[in-house]
């Protein structure tokens, strides 16, 4: 592996945990895997696809939260009934997948983003 690229993947590991995300050490080291024409990226435990797909919220109010993972803040809420649509979706080390809906930045440098809860949404 080349020094440049192990220096970008320290850097993106570096900013998942000062960004609230706890991954494992040995998870720090993401890598990207093209599938079926897309870039799918891989970050330790998880695992990210570009989408474009609309939902509507569910039947109750879904926190929005700055990263894909229930520890990560809260930064608002989307209510019942609404649309959002989703740019990238993302299944942690919980196999939980949250959906982006906004300001949405997935590569080496990091994740983030306004993520909702897919079990919240239609």
């Amino acid at each position: 592996m080349k020094f440049q690229k192990r220096v970008a993947l320290a850097a993106a590991g570096t900013a998942l945990i000062a960004g609230g995300f706890s991954a494992p050490a040995q998870a720090a080291t993401p890598q990207a895997v093209q599938v079926a024409g897309s870039s799918v990226q891989i970050r330790g435990t998880i695992k990210c696809a570009p989408e474009s797909k609309d939902y509507t919220v569910g039947s109750k109010v879904a926190p929005v939260r700055s990263g894909p993972h229930d520890q990560a803040s809260q930064i608002d809420v989307v209510y019942p009934g609404n649309r959002v649509h989703g740019y990238y979706h993302c299944i942690n080390g919980q196999s939980k997948i949250f959906v982006c809906i906004g300001v949405c930045k997935v590569g080496e440098s990091g994740i983030s983003g306004r993520w909702v809860f897919r079990g919240h949404l239609s």
